[in-house]
């Protein structure tokens, strides 16, 4: 049986979830990953995936280049691969405001993602808008839990 677009979207979305939990795990059992500390692998995964986001953000602007909301997408999909960039070559200074800034990161995207669907009035695929919302949840929540850590 062959899996469609929007089912192999979903999977490898909520798959995204698993390097953020198994960092979790190995920081509450004091364990390395890949011969780092569960800390750094975090933030690294972090900052990778609010990279990837940004270029999501940067192809909607693109796909929406009426819009007036577009060129603030544009900037901000910059903005935000610069930022997780930053938080990259800062990070073994500061964990705390690295996970901060990079919780910041992924709500401000889901809001400006958000955003420009409804004023498109984009609905589909008509799943997408309510998986970014769970999935965005459970990564800011992530981002507490590894703040307590």
């Amino acid at each position: 049986m062959t899996s469609t677009p929007n089912q192999i979207m979903t999977r490898l979305a909520y798959l995204g979830l698993v390097p953020f939990a198994l960092s979790l795990i190995c920081i509450w059992a004091d364990k390395t990953l890949f011969g780092l500390s569960a800390h750094k692998v975090f933030i690294a995964y972090s900052a990778i995936i609010l990279s990837f986001l940004s270029g999501i953000l940067w192809g909607n602007a693109i796909d929406h280049m009426k819009t007036s909301l577009s060129r603030n997408a544009l900037l901000l999909s910059n903005l935000f691969a610069l930022i997780a960039w930053g938080v990259l070559l800062h990070s073994p200074d500061s964990y705390t405001w690295s996970v901060l800034v990079l919780q910041f990161g992924f709500v401000a995207i889901w809001f400006a993602e958000k955003k420009i669907r409804e004023v498109e009035k984009e609905n589909s695929p008509a799943d997408y808008q309510p998986m970014r919302n769970k999935l965005t949840g459970i990564v800011a929540f992530f981002h507490l839990v590894a703040l307590a850590s």
